[in-house]
């Protein structure tokens, strides 16, 4: 049989698939699994067709066997591989807080839990399973049990002492979709409640509205069992739920929680961009382009943080940020502490915890300038000199020490960055 012929079996083979399939089989390859069924059918030929990769063809053709011989719920749990294929980010095991890019590449079928940066995974306690609906009622009760071994329950009394230096050692709940394939945030179900071996957890949630059946809005964190567990009996953890259509999944892990200091520790060892690399950035920034006739001869950057609203102490951007403004690193991510959002606060873009940098080119401006200057400007040359009042500026000569010599710039010839990325013509107004 020619490849021609395989294409169009293929094809046909692909129309018989359900969503849940062909979103499978675009997320294991790295596609969008977005949309509805035609469109994902036509996304999945389309791939076929233009890249005639036997191991596509084939696994189309296991997915198809699976389709005629299984039922969709055994068939869920089946594992595909496709050699060779990008990596998706699995719950990890074992990662340490030194290595945030660290993921463990794995194809799945089931949905995976997305790693958090105030929690570090150290062992599955239970793993993700459904939350079952047993009756046609709305409010839905299910149980699991939870053991802990003699080596768990000493990692967390360890970390609990009043003197102990250790990270607090947590055994916390997760809650996610489960009709999901690929990487899922955490998310609660409505009407939830949480009940320990019978007493309720406190359970920080809130709606957007009072409509029937809505979920709790996002974030929805990890809940902390810990507290509530006995080391001598088998623990029954409980969560009912609001049964509207959705499917979840639970699952229990043994956590090392972090706190907005340590994640600020952890920037400042691990995550500092150079000034070499900095000062590039600004040149960059200020290259004349020979085509343009208006030429940008200095840049103005705030030392206030756009959050804080007061004098950055750790100016920090993330790395697909375009623009120069950073913002307090320290602040940042205190807030994402109370609220885990990771957005940008001057281009909205996501800025995530593994991403940040520290510029230490503006940290040491900062560290020499005085107290009342809020804002520097970047020339050209790739020196940089404060911005005063115009009034103060025409009395007093501009003597603060550059780190090359410049000329003096136009402010009309500046572009002022402290409200917004210029490379962000969505910016939105987004309060944290």
């Amino acid at each position: 049989m020619g490849m021609s012929a395989e294409l169009l079996e293929a094809t046909n083979m692909v129309k018989s698939l359900r969503v849940a399939e062909l979103r499978e089989f675009l997320s294991s390859i790295g596609k969008s699994k977005k949309g509805l069924k035609k469109e994902l059918v036509q996304r999945v030929t389309g791939l076929l067709q233009k890249e005639k990769r036997p191991d596509l063809l084939s696994t189309i053709q296991e997915l198809y066997k699976l389709r005629q011989s299984t039922t969709g719920k055994n068939r869920r749990s089946q594992v595909i591989s496709i050699p060779p294929s990008p990596e998706v980010i699995a719950m990890p095991t074992a990662e340490c807080l030194s290595k945030p890019d660290a993921v463990t590449p794995s194809i799945v079928s089931e949905p995976q839990m997305i790693k958090l940066p105030f929690y570090q995974t150290l062992e599955t306690i239970v793993p993700l399973v459904p939350l079952v609906p047993v009756s046609a009622h709305k409010l839905q009760t299910d149980s699991i049990t939870v053991c802990l071994t003699p080596n768990q329950w000493t990692q967390i009394r360890s970390s609990q002492g009043s003197n102990s230096k250790l990270k607090s050692f947590q055994v916390v709940l997760r809650i996610c979709y489960t009709e999901s394939v690929g990487v899922e945030d955490d998310q609660y179900p409505p009407k939830i409640s949480v009940l320990v071996n019978g007493i309720e957890c406190d359970l920080q949630i809130r709606y957007a509205s009072s409509k029937e059946g809505l979920e709790p809005s996002r974030p929805c964190c990890p809940i902390n069992l810990t507290p509530l567990l006995r080391q001598t009996a088998v623990n029954r953890v409980t969560v009912m739920w609001g049964n509207y259509g959705k499917r979840y999944s639970v699952a229990v892990y043994l956590v090392r929680a972090f706190t907005s200091t340590d994640l600020f520790e952890h920037l400042q060892n691990k995550a500092v961009e150079s000034e070499e690399h900095c000062r590039q950035r600004i040149c960059e920034k200020l290259c004349c382009d020979a085509e343009n006739e208006i030429a940008t001869t200095g840049l103005q950057v705030s030392l206030i943080c756009p959050l804080a609203k007061t004098r950055m102490s750790a100016p920090c951007r993330a790395q697909p940020c375009a623009h120069l403004q950073c913002f307090d690193a320290a602040f940042y991510l205190q807030m994402n502490e109370r609220k885990p959002r990771w957005t940008c606060p001057v281009c909205h873009k996501p800025a995530l915890f593994e991403t940040l940098q520290i510029d230490s080119l503006l940290s040491n401006i900062l560290q020499s300038t005085e107290e009342d200057v809020e804002v520097i400007e970047y020339l050209s040359n790739g020196s940089w000199r404060p911005v005063r009042e115009e009034c103060e500026s025409n009395k007093t000569p501009d003597h603060s020490p550059l780190s090359l010599k410049s000329e003096p710039v136009l402010l009309d010839d500046v572009v002022d960055l402290t409200q917004c990325s210029t490379d962000d013509d969505d910016c939105i107004d987004d309060k944290w």
